[in-house]
C-alpha cells in the first residue's frame, strides 16, 4: 500500500491541503524576538514532506537556521539538495527523524512549525513532547483537523472515528492547549480553497493516471480507491470538517 501511497503523491508540492499564503499567514503569528532584528532564530519544521513550508520559511525569515525533519529519506535528500542548489544549507538542513521522542536539545528552537503533520502522533501528544524543545518563550505552530460546527453528520463522526479519533472542535483543542502550559495566541481555519483546488484536484489528477496503469492491480486499485474516497467524502461534507492553524507560546 505505501508504494502507491507515495506514488499518488509524487507530483504533489504539497502532502496535505494548504498553499504558500495561507501558510504565510500562519507564520506572521510569530512573535518572537531576533528575527527582523538582525539577529536569526533556530526553526524546527516537524514532518515536512516535500519542503515546501521549509523553503518558505527560509523566506519569511531570511535570517533563520531551519531544520526540517521526516521520516522519508527520499524527502530529506531531496531538501538538503535543493538547499545546496540554492545556497542556503548553511540555514536549511534536513534529517531522516521521527517526530516522536526527537533527539534534539532542550530550549534549542525559538519556533516549532508543524503544517498537516502533528496528527501523526496526536494533538496533545505533540504538544507535550515538543514543549520542552522551544526555549522559553518561544511559539509552537501547527495546523490541526477540527469540527468546523457542532454536530457532526453520523457519516463524518463514523468516518473520522476510523481516521482520527483525535478531531476536535476549535475551542476544545484551546482548551488542550492550555492544559499542556502554553499561552495560547491565535488561530484561524484554513480556507476550503486549500482542500479542493490545491489538494484534492491534484490527487485525483494523479488517481485518475493511476488506475489506468495499474487496472487489474488489486493492491494498487484498493489503495487508490481509498484516497478517492476520502476526497469525495470531503465534497459532501467540507462543512463540518476542515483545518485550523494555531499558534501558541511557551511560558517565559
Amino acid at each position: 500500500m505505501g508504494k502507491y501511497l507515495y506514488e499518488a503523491f509524487e507530483q504533489l508540492e504539497r502532502l496535505s491541503p494548504g498553499s504558500n499564503e495561507t501558510s504565510r499567514k500562519a507564520m506572521s503569528l510569530f512573535q518572537g524576538e531576533g528575527e527582523g532584528e538582525g539577529e536569526g532564530i533556530d526553526i524546527l519544521d516537524v514532518g515536512c514532506g516535500k519542503g515546501a513550508d521549509t523553503f518558505l520559511l527560509a523566506d519569511v525569515f531570511p535570517s533563520a537556521r531551519i531544520t526540517a525533519i521526516d521520516i522519508h529519506e527520499s524527502y530529506i535528500e531531496n531538501i538538503n539538495r535543493r538547499a545546496t542548489r540554492e545556497k542556503l544549507s548553511e540555514r536549511v538542513s534536513g534529517r531522516c527523524l521521527s517526530m516522536a521522542g526527537m533527539p534534539f536539545e532542550k530550549e534549542s528552537f525559538e519556533l516549532i512549525w508543524a503544517q498537516g503533520s502533528i496528527y501523526v502522533i496526536g494533538f496533545r501528544e505533540g504538544l507535550r513532547q515538543w514543549k520542552k524543545h522551544l526555549k522559553s518563550g518561544g511559539y509552537l505552530i501547527c495546523s490541526e483537523v477540527v469540527w468546523l460546527v457542532e454536530e457532526p453528520s453520523k457519516e463524518s463522526l463514523e468516518f473520522w472515528e476510523a481516521e482520527y479519533p483525535g478531531i476536535d472542535t476549535i475551542d476544545n483543542k484551546i482548551k488542550q492547549i492550555r492544559e499542556e502550559g502554553y499561552l495560547y495566541e491565535n488561530s484561524f481555519i484554513v480556507p476550503k480553497h486549500d482542500w479542493d483546488e490545491n489538494f484534492y484536484r491534484l490527487l485525483r489528477k494523479n488517481i485518475w493516471g493511476m488506475k489506468i496503469k495499474y487496472r487489474g492491480n488489486e493492491e494498487a486499485l484498493k489503495t487508490i480507491g481509498m484516497m478517492e474516497k476520502e476526497a469525495d467524502f470531503y465534497d459532501f461534507h467540507s462543512d463540518e470538517y476542515g483545518y485550523a492553524f494555531f499558534s501558541m507560546k511557551k511560558h517565559l
